[in-house]
């Protein structure tokens, strides 16, 4: 089975069952006391579903670049490398309804090179912002962590904002699109670009019947057949 085709199955069946909290992100510059701890779950690409918390350690912010993750689990402490992680779930205490999910892929940030697309690549941790038949949509920057009532936060630069991706079949990963310091019709161009095969959509986005950041309604609508 293809592997891309796998991920959004997955994906789509754990947003179906309510897995995600989305559209509420925090955007913040924070440091989480080390003393603070996430539930997590982590299921592994070989399907090992390891549980615990993660934190406690300097800080419970989770740098995007991180290439292994130390749990504590029952068993006690673990060490993951990212890279053979097929999802990641965190939660506050006490709050499982605003559980987030994340996921370790290549970032792709793509520029033109005597008249090609080419991408920068490299693996960075992301948040699963939404996730349809067709379409996943990301969110990156410097670190995540998750605030006292459970809502995610994202740090990141503020020239640069949260960085958007998306993924659609057949991309090799999730490619930046655009970011948090988009105005709304700067948004509304970048989805006329990436989802030009989808002129449905792209019609209703530009008619003002889909807000722009309404990342949702997007990625279960975007239908490239049409």
């Amino acid at each position: 089975m293809n592997m891309k085709m796998t991920m959004f199955g997955l994906l789509a069946a754990m947003a179906v069952a309510g897995v995600f909290t989305l559209g509420s992100c925090q955007v913040a510059e924070l440091v989480i006391s080390g003393t603070t701890y996430y539930d997590t779950e982590i299921t592994t690409k070989d399907n090992q579903l390891i549980t615990g918390r993660i934190g406690g350690q300097r800080s419970s912010n989770l740098v995007t670049g991180s290439k292994k993750i130390s749990i504590k689990t029952d068993e006690g402490r673990k060490k993951i490398k990212s890279e053979d992680i097929q999802y990641m779930k965190l939660s506050r205490k006490g709050h499982p309804e605003k559980q987030q999910t994340l996921v370790y892929l290549d970032f792709r940030w793509p520029y033109t090179k005597k008249g090609q697309q080419k991408y920068i690549v490299r693996k960075a941790w992301q948040v699963v912002e939404s996730v349809g038949d067709h379409l996943l949509i990301t969110a990156t920057g410097h670190s995540f962590s998750l605030a006292k009532d459970g809502s995610l936060v994202v740090t990141y630069s503020r020239d640069e904002g949260i960085k958007y991706c998306l993924q659609r079949h057949g991309d090799e990963g999730p490619i930046y699109f655009a970011n948090s310091n988009y105005g709304k019709s700067s948004m509304r161009k970048a989805w006329q670009k990436y989802l030009a095969d989808d002129s449905v959509l792209c019609q209703k986005i530009a008619n003002k019947e889909i807000a722009p950041f309404n990342f949702k309604e997007i990625a279960e609508q975007y239908n490239p057949k049409k």
